[in-house]
């Protein structure tokens, strides 16, 4: 059971992956605590080290010390960008499991947040970093508050404005986050396990041929053979991209049998709904829920 935030609780902000503005931080901050939170970061936070926010030791310290501070309730990124992975081997799954707390993440965090759900069995969320959370958008600050204060147990998300691009119906464990991080994780240790799941993807900034190349390798590592259902979400090319993204899902995921969702609000979007990873839901394209 995923403990449950009260106001007045603290969470934990992290920087494990690149440097991030401090302008767009701070608003993300006022952000959590206008929800009701209190808000705790190391002043090392703001290190950087070429594209990574400080070396990696500093980064793994600061996440395993978060984990291990009982104020300290659940933990959230200053922003993703890239370095998450590099720390996974100098975190120590058995400090992990003592002190386990809900940790939420995004796009680079994605193979971090495997890693911890996996192998320290960790409730995982993906939702926004604190940096998004700067942004003024009601819908993504809701998602996230009511993902971090309320049972998760019997909560439908609406698919009403989602396209349905392979009906049915599937019941799985929901795994996933960030494409590229996906299938970069393939082979290693935090390999992610896909075994009676509903997959979830998306990503950004990535032109179409390399979309098919990321999903032709899940396909050919048997990385789909055990999902039940595919739930995309926001696949942002890059601008001037001439090919369609549509077209090529439609291709690259004809011989798929399960129910598959495009447009879902999650990911590199400001209509971010955040998900509980590692939950047993229900994909029902017929009645366009997720529960």
């Amino acid at each position: 059971m995923v403990a449950v935030l009260k106001k007045g609780d603290v969470i934990g902000i992290a920087a494990s992956s690149s440097p991030f503005d401090k302008k767009q931080f701070q608003k993300g901050i006022q952000s959590l605590k206008k929800m009701g939170f209190k808000v705790f970061y190391h002043s090392h936070i703001f290190s950087k080290e070429n594209y990574l926010a400080g070396n990696d030791q500093r980064r793994a310290k600061e996440l395993l010390a978060l984990f291990k501070n009982k104020k300290v309730k659940t933990i959230l990124f200053a922003r993703g960008g890239y370095g998450a992975q590099r720390i996974i081997p100098l975190l120590s799954p058995k400090i992990l499991q003592k002190n386990r707390k809900p940790v939420v993440g995004v796009s680079d965090l994605t193979a971090l947040l495997t890693f911890l759900r996996q192998k320290a069995g960790i409730p995982t969320f993906y939702g926004p970093v604190v940096t998004q959370l700067g942004n003024d958008v009601s819908l993504m600050h809701l998602s996230l508050e009511s993902a971090l204060t309320e049972p998760q147990k019997n909560k439908s998300i609406s698919l009403k404005n989602c396209k349905i691009m392979q009906s049915g119906r599937a019941r799985g464990k929901l795994v996933g986050g960030c494409l590229s991080l996906i299938t970069s994780s393939i082979g290693t240790p935090y390999d992610l396990d896909t075994k009676n799941s509903i997959l979830f993807f998306e990503d950004v900034d990535e032109k179409v041929y390399a979309i098919d190349r990321m999903l032709t390798q899940l396909k050919n590592s048997g990385k789909l053979n055990g999902v039940k259902g595919i739930l995309i979400g926001s696949l942002f090319p890059v601008k001037g991209e001439k090919h369609s993204m549509e077209v090529m899902l439609k291709n690259t995921l004809k011989h798929f049998k399960g129910p598959i969702v495009t447009h879902f609000p999650a990911g590199h979007t400001k209509n971010f709904v955040t998900l509980p990873l590692g939950a047993t839901l229900t994909l029902d394209t017929t009645k366009k829920t997720l529960r």
